[in-house]
């Protein structure tokens, strides 16, 4: 052992036991909120997040960086709840993947600053151009329309899932790169979690704040049904400010809400799912990332990829919910000023500058940015967040439940369970009456169609009856 020899080693020996002290004691914080206690406490599962670092303002870190303001998310539940993960930079998932073409690096320089403002890590996952898949790589079967857009997004989904598997990546959040968000998105995820827990009867301990048997989270859909077949539980929050009014809701698949315990205009609903349309967000497990793996690679189930995820929704292969989701959606989307051929890639053939392309420019031109679906849109506040601002508007002012929400005060409603019985749906009742209806028709048809008369030779009717 070699003891310090001068008084300049003895200070310096000093100096870094008196750092570690000051370190160690510094580690040791119990507070939950705590962004560096989150990065602390998540290696311990097996659900690893990045740390969303928030303890040291941007506008501190760099004279040219941005402010940040992020609204800080009140949870009542216990420090060891893995609930407070959402407030990390992935939401509590252990990546978020945005699915984007190579070629389209004006949707990464957006969704880079969306990530920036809402202190989210997101990882590219590249696109995939139908027309350059090896003749072998495409699906021996495929049901439904066939298009080279088609087999593109679905191959790009499954290198998602496929990664996944190899990786043991526990669970993700995958997106799609005009994805957009509401700016109290972490409110809304921890009240999105708290429902997905009741549907499970989820209880500590448990390892994703999502509770720990689900395989796919609706998040980014454009119509979801539920199943008012069944005894329900549901997690109901009304007067969500972050909901859109029902004159924006324009898609055609829609929940049956005609309970009072589901009604309210502004009242979002977390749920089973039995079909969805449309995968511009969702979450994933490990489990149902397999599950997909193994339904479109190995069965003849290929199809376009939100019709493969429907088909496993309904029939739910595990014994549970297969799909959990909120309605309406949390995730929206994003409408760039410029062409609106450039919004989807999805028909893109090839990588020419043609119709359906990127690349394609024609006189269709959006003048002002949009958002759809979501409320107060951190794409269309995005500059505002970039200032430090925390007062926001809303997107449809004229029809939203508040005008505007002050980041810094603005407290989030709580939601709470319900169960819902099938006779208390007034929508589902009518409809069993109408099939009641329909049956007695069709079986009284059926009976005139076994009456057939034979007339014998002696003039004489002889009805017979006979079962089809």
């Amino acid at each position: 052992m070699v003891f310090p020899r001068s008084s300049v080693q003895i200070a310096a020996l000093c100096l870094t036991l008196f750092s570690s002290f000051i370190y160690f004691l510094s580690s040791g914080s119990s507070d939950p909120s705590s962004t560096t206690n989150l990065k602390n406490r998540i290696p311990g599962r097996y659900l690893y997040s990045p740390s969303l670092n928030t303890n040291i303002p941007l506008s501190e870190s760099s004279p040219t960086a941005p402010s940040s303001n992020l609204p800080s998310v009140p949870i009542e539940e216990p420090p060891n709840d893995p609930i407070w993960d959402i407030q990390n930079a992935t939401l509590g998932f252990q990546k978020i993947y945005a699915i984007s073409m190579p070629s389209r690096t004006d949707k990464r320089d957006y969704l880079a600053l969306m990530g920036l403002v809402s202190g989210l890590e997101i990882e590219f996952a590249d696109g995939v151009n139908g027309s350059e898949m090896h003749p072998r790589s495409f699906p021996s079967y495929w049901k439904g329309t066939v298009a080279l857009g088609d087999y593109g997004v679905w191959r790009a989904h499954m290198n998602v899932y496929q990664n996944m598997v190899q990786n043991r990546i526990q669970s993700a959040l995958i997106i799609e790169d005009d994805a957009d968000w509401d700016v109290l998105l972490r409110h809304q995820m921890v009240e999105f979690a708290r429902g997905t827990r009741a549907i499970q009867n989820a209880s500590l301990p448990m390892r994703s704040p999502y509770g720990d048997n689900w395989d796919l989270l609706a998040l980014g859909h454009i119509g979801a049904n539920n199943k008012p077949n069944k005894d329900q539980k549901y997690w109901v929050t009304q007067n969500d400010p972050t909901v859109i009014a029902e004159s924006r809701r324009t898609w055609t698949r829609k929940p049956d809400v005609s309970t009072p315990k589901l009604a309210g205009d502004h009242t979002r609903i977390v749920m089973e799912i039995s079909k969805f349309t449309g995968a511009a967000a969702y979450g994933l497990s490990l489990r149902g990332a397999a599950t997909l793996l193994y339904d479109q690679a190995l069965l003849p189930n290929a199809q376009a990829i939100d019709v493969a995820m429907l088909a496993l929704c309904r029939h739910d292969p595990y014994g549970s919910p297969f799909c959990l989701g909120a309605y309406p959606m949390i995730f929206g989307r994003y409408r760039a000023i410029g062409p609106e051929s450039k919004d989807s890639d999805r028909r893109a053939s090839s990588n020419e500058a043609a119709a359906g392309s990127g690349g394609y420019q024609n006189s269709n031109e959006r003048l002002q940015a949009e958002s759809e679906f979501t409320v107060f849109s951190t794409s269309l506040n995005m500059w505002r967040l970039m200032k430090g601002e925390w007062v926001l508007p809303s997107c449809k002012p004229e029809t939203d439940l508040q005008k505007e929400v002050n980041l810094s005060s603005f407290v989030f409603p709580r939601g709470q369970e319900v169960l819902v019985r099938p006779e208390e749906y007034r929508d589902f009742q009518m409809a069993l009456a109408e099939q009641r209806k329909k049956d007695e028709v069709a079986k009284g048809q059926q009976a005139a169609k076994g009456e057939h008369a034979e007339v014998k030779k002696d003039g004489v009717k002889n009805v017979k009856r006979w079962v089809a």
